[in-house]
């Protein structure tokens, strides 16, 4: 699939987030920088992502009615509500057996790790900014590789994923190894600072 593959810098943290899109780069980077800024929070109960109003997650659709979640702070805020409503989970899961006890344990799981990484979750610092973006085919499996070739640099306490502690140039060096792994190299189009 032709997309892009970006590269967003954040100085002020000294992180940068490598993803792909084939939709407007300038409108993922202002997504990650409404989720960095706290303008989007997660849903302490679905983990949906969603704009806050008045500091707190709207009320919206859960699996077959409105989600708990709704009218709380986010999950980037506090935990208290995620923490009740996975000990709620786990009172629950002995009453379950076959596919609706794997299905909760999967989600209780879910929880737990996302209850975690809020727990770790350092202040956000700083803006996100454009660094560079490559278009080619195969963007998804360029992204991919890339991740692997910077996995011992991911930042895992960041809330979004795909946020590593590497410069931007270290960031297109292993976008360019990935490139010439897939024999990509030739045919991609490089664009920084846009």
């Amino acid at each position: 699939m032709y997309g892009a593959v970006y590269i967003l810098e954040n100085p002020e943290a000294q992180r940068v987030k490598i993803g792909m899109t084939i939709n407007d780069v300038g409108l993922r980077l202002r997504v990650v920088n409404d989720m960095w800024l706290g303008r989007r929070g997660t849903c302490q109960i679905c983990g949906g992502r969603l704009n806050i109003v008045g500091g707190r997650v709207p009320r919206h659709p859960g699996y077959s009615r409105p989600c708990p979640g709704g009218d709380a702070l986010p999950l980037e805020k506090e935990v208290a509500l995620a923490e009740t409503h996975l000990g709620k989970m786990k009172n629950r899961l002995a009453e379950l057996s076959g596919d609706e006890k794997a299905s909760a344990t999967r989600r209780i799981k879910t929880l737990e790790r996302r209850i975690g990484i809020h727990r770790r979750q350092a202040l956000a610092v700083g803006i996100w900014q454009l660094g560079a973006t490559v278009y080619t085919e195969c963007a998804e499996q360029v992204e991919l590789l890339t991740h692997e070739i910077l996995a011992d640099r991911l930042d895992e306490a960041v809330l979004f994923g795909e946020v590593f502690c590497c410069s931007v140039s270290e960031a297109k060096e292993a976008i360019e190894n990935a490139l010439a792994q897939l024999g990509l190299t030739g045919s991609a189009t490089r664009n920084t600072r846009l």
